[in-house]
C-alpha cells in the first residue's frame, strides 16, 4: 500500500525513532497513535527486517489502560540497559468532574476534546477521553478521565470550566479505574471465517462491497493493515474497519448442520 505524503513522514519520523532506540539502547516513545499510526509503525518493523515473533520485543503499545483506543508507541532496543514497564509511559491520567454535582450540565467527550483543544494543545498529545455516568439514579452526574502526556498536564489542569459547567481537575491513578467495555453484540453464521464473510455479517452488508473496503485498505486485523479478502480469522481477533467501527470477534467450535461457523460479532460502543 503506498504511502501519503503525510503519512511518509511519519514513517521517516518512526523509523527514526526506532533506529534511535537501537543506537542507545533506551526506550523511545512516540505521540498518542490511532489505528493508521500504528499500523505504520509496524511497517517501519517489517520493513527493518524484524521477525513476526519478536516484534513484540521490539515495540510495545499502552494507552493508559487495557484496551485504550489511543496508544504511545514505545520503541525498544535488541538489548535494554535497564528494565522497561508500562509505567514507564509518559501517561497521566486527570480526572475532570464537576464542582456542583446536583447543578451541571451533561457533558459529552465532544465537549471535554473541544475545551483541551481550544487551550493550543495538538490532538496527538492526548490519548482517550473516558466520560463517565456517575451519581445515583435522582443525581446523576458525568465525570471525565482524560489520558495525556505527562508533558502538558499542568496544561489541562488548568481548566476550570467546561461550556457552562465549573469543573475541578487532578491527576488520579489509572490503576484504580475501572474502565468497563462495551459492546453492541451480532450473532451470525458463515461458511468459513474468511475476513470478507465475517465483515459481512458484521457491518450488515454485501461481500461484493466488503471486498472493496478491504481492498482500499480499510481493514485493520489486531492493529494491521489486511488487505487479504481470503484472511482466515481466529477466535478473539480484533477488526477494525475504518468508518464503520473497531469488533471483537468471536468464533464457536461447533458448527450448524450445513457445516457453517457460528459466530459472535461485538461492536465497541
Amino acid at each position: 500500500m503506498n504511502l501519503s505524503k503525510e503519512e511518509q513522514i511519519l514513517y521517516n519520523h518512526y523509523k527514526d525513532m526506532y533506529q534511535l532506540a537501537q543506537r542507545r539502547g533506551i526506550p523511545v516513545y512516540s505521540n498518542f497513535a490511532g489505528i493508521n499510526e500504528i499500523n505504520i509503525a509496524y511497517r517501519v518493523l517489517d520493513e527493518q527486517n524484524v521477525p513476526k515473533q519478536v516484534q513484540p520485543d521490539r515495540m510495545s503499545l499502552y494507552g493508559g489502560y487495557k484496551d485504550a483506543e489511543r496508544c504511545i508507541i514505545c520503541f525498544m532496543p535488541d538489548v535494554m540497559y535497564e528494565s522497561h514497564d508500562i509505567e514507564d509511559f509518559p501517561i497521566s491520567c486527570i480526572k475532570i468532574e464537576p464542582v456542583n454535582k446536583k447543578f451541571c450540565g451533561q457533558l459529552t467527550h465532544r465537549d471535554y476534546l473541544g475545551t483541551i483543544m481550544s487551550l493550543g494543545i495538538e490532538r496527538e498529545q492526548i490519548g482517550d477521553i473516558v466520560v463517565k455516568k456517575e451519581g445515583t439514579e435522582k443525581n446523576t452526574y458525568f465525570t471525565a478521565y482524560v489520558f495525556c502526556k505527562k508533558s502538558i498536564s499542568e496544561l489541562i489542569l488548568g481548566i476550570e470550566k467546561i461550556k457552562n459547567t465549573t469543573v475541578k481537575t487532578s491527576i488520579t491513578d489509572a490503576d484504580n479505574l475501572t474502565i468497563q467495555q462495551d459492546y453492541k453484540e451480532l450473532n451470525g453464521t458463515v461458511a468459513s471465517p474468511r475476513m470478507d464473510a465475517v465483515i459481512s455479517v458484521a457491518i450488515k452488508t454485501s461481500r461484493s462491497k466488503c471486498l472493496n473496503i478491504i481492498r482500499e485498505g480499510k481493514v485493520y486485523l489486531n492493529g494491521r493493515s489486511c488487505t487479504e479478502n481470503a484472511k482466515i480469522i481466529s477466535d478473539g481477533d480484533i477488526i477494525t474497519v475504518r468508518g464503520y467501527g473497531k469488533f471483537l470477534i468471536e468464533i464457536s467450535q461447533s458448527k450448524t448442520k450445513k457445516g457453517n461457523y457460528h459466530i459472535i460479532v461485538k461492536q465497541y460502543i
